[in-house]
């Protein structure tokens, strides 16, 4: 899958799948076939993967893997589901938030990095589903808890500019470029849309924001 090889890792990871029976196992191969079927755009069949590997944790008597989530949540928004997909999202960052070890003293730990990473994705999924006044709350809320994220401020700056607070769009984009990230990234539809994954509507947005930018 690194290497993005992502026919021959699908084939392996079902020999693997094969080869055991342990639920635990079984749920991690069948999510990282998933994200093979991902490199390929597989959607659907990414999904299926995803949702075995979720079902195989319930009978298994664990909670659901909040990376899993978030990942089906992808693929669900992918699939034009963008319900489920903050449903999805929701529940992954609710789970990470409530992880032990969330904090260490007053540093971070990797699991409060991705319960802001998911309830990123689930304020984006609002804005898709026309909550646009609630999602822009969260995400004021997201910039708060973590000031140098770049992604919501970006996001920030184009729902303040879609609603005409054209001060605020500017002051929130200069303080995303300004970031140690920056905001490079954002000015290529291409990263945004296919690779960082937001949805449609946040897309147009942004695409109107830049455009006013480079006038």
């Amino acid at each position: 899958v690194d290497a993005k090889k992502f026919k021959d890792a699908i084939k392996c990871y079902g020999e693997a799948l094969c080869a055991t029976s342990d639920a635990g196992d079984l749920a991690r191969l069948y999510a990282g076939r998933a994200l093979a079927h991902e490199g390929l755009y597989l959607f659907e069949d990414a999904l299926r993967d995803y949702d075995a590997a979720l079902r195989l944790c319930v009978q298994g008597g664990f909670a659901p893997d909040p990376y899993i989530l978030n990942s089906r949540g992808n693929v669900r928004g992918s699939l034009g589901d963008w319900a489920g997909a903050k449903e999805d999202y929701a529940d992954s960052a609710g789970l990470f938030q409530g992880a032990k070890g969330l904090r260490r003293g007053a540093s971070t730990t990797q699991r409060l990095d991705a319960a802001i990473y998911s309830a990123s994705n689930a304020a984006l999924a609002d804005v898709q589903l026309g909550n646009v006044d609630d999602a822009l709350k969260k995400i004021e809320g997201l910039v708060r808890r973590a000031p140098n994220s770049v992604d919501m401020r970006a996001a920030m700056a184009v729902l303040y500019y879609d609603i005409g607070r054209f001060e605020d769009a500017e002051d929130a984009w200069e303080r995303a470029c300004s970031r140690e990230a920056g905001c490079v990234k954002y000015k290529d539809i291409d990263y945004v849309q296919r690779i960082r994954r937001w949805p449609p509507v946040m897309v147009t947005k942004l695409k109107a924001f830049l455009d006013v930018k480079q006038l």
